[in-house]
């Protein structure tokens, strides 16, 4: 059962780190599969809004685009097709980094400065089963507003932190929420709060 961090605060009061956190919990009898930090690896990706979309003069397949960050208009050569003028989108600027340790730096493709790269949904971390069917080809459009420049990690909330817990079949009440708040309670001898019904 995945159990963010973030929601569990709700219920009960969590202040330690998380490798602490699992510490505690396994040995209380909790069996954890992973602890998952989202977010850590995106540094530099930013909200942009697409102003200018053109194809490639020396590419079939390649588009022009120009993308304003809030600070500047950043000029972006991508290989998507799924874009627009005027989609919110995130933008990896030159020296930010993604998941999987990759360095996104300003270049050149077909004799055509691209100043970044504009992100899909998977480069950005997610998991391809969690991945809306629209979403998993092309760049992510942003299905709300935000503000430009703005960073990616905190306009869609990825600075989380997720508990796998393995639940045993002698441990169904552990197999909500409210459940495993109430065994964080207890392991930790906080109070319970219970969500106004």
């Amino acid at each position: 059962m995945l159990v963010p961090i973030s929601w569990l605060k709700e219920y009960t009061k969590v202040d330690v780190d998380i490798d602490t956190f699992c510490e505690q919990m396994i040995m209380s009898g909790s069996n954890i599969e992973t602890a998952e930090r989202f977010g850590e690896d995106i540094k530099g990706v930013v909200t942009g809004r697409v102003l200018q979309l053109e194809k490639h003069p020396d590419a079939d397949k390649l588009f022009v685009v120009k993308v304003d960050i809030g600070s500047e208009v950043l000029n972006i050569v991508t290989g998507a097709d799924n874009l627009f003028v005027g989609a919110l989108v995130p933008v990896a600027t030159h020296g930010s980094t993604l998941p999987g340790e990759k360095k996104i730096l300003r270049g050149k493709l077909r004799g055509i400065e691209s100043n970044g790269m504009l992100c899909s949904v998977k480069e950005l971390g997610f998991e391809d089963k969690v991945i809306p069917v629209d979403q998993k080809d092309g760049i992510f459009i942003l299905g709300e507003d935000y503000p430009l420049g703005q960073d990616i990690v905190e306009a869609l909330g990825l600075s989380e932190q997720v508990v796998d817990f393995e639940i045993t079949p002698n441990r169904p009440d552990c197999l909500s929420m409210l459940g495993m708040a109430r065994e964080t309670a207890a392991v930790f001898q906080q109070e319970l709060a219970y969500p106004q019904t």
